[in-house]
């Protein structure tokens, strides 16, 4: 008997082992992995995206990379600014920065020249609000609301789409519109400190004024100043007309250059995009603080032009652009204060002035602005033919 259940086990032993030995492994279950709950939630980036954030964007870095370059039409980015913000974008993409710099409504007369012509050259350009909502206006623009640095509305004061939120005219510093004067040509004790001060026999003919067939600032001030505030009337410019000593052409730079040169002691208005990199520098002006108030207005602006000819590269900078980091070179560099919370503010202090009886424009004034600047409205009230 026993023989014989050896005989039956030995067998049955061989069968176990062989079924064991064909049967596939079965696949270990792994240990759950607690969830975090910022799994899903990215630390937001005031900088481009990664690629394992945003597969799109980094296909778009590609694409501008192979474009190889940007070229944008200027009003800011001039001399060592142009020079910081070109060589920044390039060490951290490859992709070259051209960039032609010159005042806005030359500017502008260029770009509608390339769009009859059918010549398209510039991808972006950086001029004033005003001028970039004419390019709006003429359907030569596009829409860049869709940029990531846009989602980031926390950073900002005054966040671009609560001014355009069609995202075409993407402002990132306001301007002020303020009487300056040349330090050495005017003594402390004589420093105006109203507006009607400009009408004392005293200024007769010493008072500098930007060139109202060029120079729109001048209308920001008449704007705010006579039709929006009320704070200054219709008499008080014609008045003004005989104090006048000088138009000065040009932008912004070349009004308070005129006056770093003593041409005149005293200039009506003009700005901190002139005058600030100027002061920074050891010129002897100083922007004044009037009792009724400087009118602050939506002032520098990125617009992406429609016919671009390297838009990927062009959204790539414009997004960069308006993070911490590219506008944090350009308010270093140019001295200037932007619109963002996350950029330290770098205007000298002879360039600031009291914003507590600010008169503030926003985009519809700006297009009351344009209205009055195209009819000629201040040049014909000066010159005599209207008004009179």
């Amino acid at each position: 008997m026993q023989n014989m259940y050896k005989l039956w086990l030995g067998p049955m032993v061989a069968i176990v082992v062989l079924l064991v030995a064909c049967t596939p492994p079965q696949p270990i279950a792994p240990i759950p992995t607690p969830t975090s709950p910022f799994a899903s939630s990215p630390v937001p980036s005031t900088t481009t995206p990664v690629a394992t954030e945003d597969v799109a964007w980094a296909k778009l870095i590609q694409d501008a990379k192979k474009e190889g370059q940007v070229f944008i039409y200027s009003f800011a980015f001039i001399g060592d600014t142009g020079v910081a913000i070109s060589k920044a974008f390039k060490d951290k993409y490859g992709i070259k920065v051209d960039i032609v710099a010159g005042s806005a409504p030359i500017m502008l007369e260029r770009l509608r020249s390339e769009y009859r012509s059918s010549q398209f050259v510039t991808d972006i350009a950086d001029m004033n609000a005003s001028r970039a909502l004419e390019l709006k206006n003429d359907k030569l623009s596009l829409s860049a609301k869709d940029l990531p640095v846009l989602s980031d509305k926390a950073s900002w004061y005054n966040h671009p789409l609560e001014l355009d939120p069609d995202g075409f005219v993407l402002c990132y510093f306001n301007s002020t519109a303020t009487p300056y004067i040349n330090t050495t040509l005017v003594k402390p004790a004589e420093e105006p400190q109203s507006w009607f001060d400009l009408l004392q026999p005293r200024w007769k003919g010493k008072v500098m004024v930007g060139d109202p067939g060029i120079y729109l600032l001048t209308y920001y001030t008449y704007y705010g100043l006579a039709r929006k505030s009320n704070r200054l009337n219709e008499d008080y410019f014609r008045q003004l007309g005989g104090q006048i000593g000088k138009f000065v052409p040009g932008s912004a730079r070349e009004q308070v250059l005129a006056l770093v040169r003593g041409e005149g002691p005293l200039h009506f208005s003009t700005s901190e995009t002139g005058g600030a990199p100027l002061i920074a520098e050891g010129a002897p002006i100083k922007a004044l603080s009037m009792k009724e108030g400087a009118v602050f207005f939506p002032s520098q602006s990125l617009t992406m032009l429609s016919k671009a000819p390297h838009p990927n590269a062009a959204r790539l900078f414009i997004n960069w652009f308006l993070s911490a980091d590219g506008l944090k070179i350009f308010a270093e560099s140019a001295s200037q204060v932007t619109r963002r919370k996350d950029v330290p503010n770098y205007l000298p202090n002879a360039a600031r002035v009291d914003q507590s009886t600010a008169i503030n424009l926003d985009f519809k004034d700006l297009d009351d602005v344009n209205k009055l600047y195209n009819a000629g409205y201040l040049t014909k009230l000066w010159k005599g033919e209207t008004g009179k």
